[in-house]
């Protein structure tokens, strides 16, 4: 069998990320939420004709607004959106709930990290813990879903073939996560994680972040990078499972907080946090495959014929490769400067943005 091409690979990769969203509804979305922003409303929930929720554009610093508030803002706004999730406010199943609300999570932390020098040391480690502990309560529900996710993509890759000869495995995994949902186990993992969330609130408005200015985030930002840029090259020479999913770790904590200052040019900062968001994703697929693949080989049981299996972890090996070869080549990109050129040509960006008077309405 003949290799793909790297550009065929990565012309693949962002075909099928591209069309899992819709540019127009994208565009009308941030607009909205831009504007809801601006009012002092905070973190807004807009649905589409179909009920399905999206996030406004609250996580994102704005214009004319001090710093250190600001991101005190967009935490207590990510706080509440994962309660609501968790406490069904939003209206999503329980499998959708835990993944918003993770993903709050994973942005409320990234900001922290942001901000890590400002508030110091003791008081990150602190409020950093608490969220990883909040996140580990629903890590296993997501994992389980996750692993069925994992072999509909490979269906799709494949094609009917390849799962006809998962369908067994296909078939336990759903059954144990409908008996996870039915003898409540995923209700009150919710409840309790929403709990913590709402006891660690009050602590944000106690975070010393009343300064304003790059210099609050600027070695959060210069640490991000450099972190992810090591990471890279530990990938480039084993990629390891733990390297991979330690550089996706850092990939995610770039894509966040390029997010909360894109305002500042929003065509540079906006194609980087793009360029992020798509690693982030094929390290993640990537991620998911190899949880699968640790499954696949523990339950040899369910599989109708030695051949299935091997002929599934076949099909594994080859979508990761796939997957990490346009990872890395994205990664070479994006991480392609040094970091402090890489902080300094943000801070020209950042203090021509804040230095900018606001357009007359």
């Amino acid at each position: 069998m003949v290799s793909p091409s790297r550009d065929r690979i990565e012309e693949n990769a962002r075909k099928a990320l591209a069309e899992a969203r819709d540019p127009r509804k994208a565009a009308a979305l941030a607009a909205a939420g831009t504007a809801a922003a601006a009012a002092g409303i905070g973190l807004k929930r807009l649905r589409d004709g179909g009920g399905k929720a999206f996030d406004s554009d609250a996580y994102r610093l704005i214009s004319g607004e001090p710093a250190g508030p600001a991101v005190k803002r967009v935490l207590a706004a990510q706080v509440d959106d994962a309660i609501g999730h968790l406490r069904g406010e939003a209206g999503t199943e329980p499998a959708e709930a835990i993944h918003e609300a993770r993903k709050d999570v994973k942005k409320i932390r990234s900001a922290l990290r942001l901000v890590r020098d400002e508030i110091g040391d003791d008081t990150w480690k602190r409020e950093n813990d608490h969220y990883r502990d909040v996140a580990r309560k629903l890590s296993s529900f997501r994992d389980a879903e996750i692993l069925v996710e994992a072999l509909d993509g490979l269906g799709e890759r494949f094609g009917p073939t390849a799962r006809e000869g998962f369908e067994g495995l296909r078939k336990q995994l759903d059954e144990e996560n409908r008996a996870a949902h039915d003898d409540g186990s995923v209700e009150r993992a919710m409840a309790g994680a929403a709990a913590e969330l709402a006891a660690g609130r009050s602590r944000i408005d106690g975070l010393s972040l009343d300064g304003d200015g790059w210099e609050l985030i600027a070695p959060g930002l210069h640490r991000s990078y450099r972190r992810g840029r090591k990471r890279l090259r530990a990938v480039e020479e084993e990629a390891s499972v733990t390297n991979l999913h330690e550089l996706r770790k850092r990939v995610k904590d770039l894509w966040y907080q390029l997010r909360l200052i894109r305002d500042a040019d929003r065509h540079m900062l906006g194609e980087l946090a793009d360029h992020a968001h798509d690693l982030s994703d094929h390290l993640g697929d990537d991620h998911d495959l190899a949880l699968l693949r640790e499954e696949v080989q523990r339950r040899r049981d369910v599989f109708a014929s030695p051949g299935d299996q091997r002929h599934l972890l076949q099909e594994i090996d080859q979508r990761r490769g796939e997957l990490q070869f346009a990872a890395i080549s994205l990664g070479e990109r994006i991480y392609a400067e040094k970091p402090k050129r890489f902080t300094k040509r943000l801070e020209k960006r950042w203090d021509a943005w804040r230095d900018r008077k606001p357009a007359a309405a």
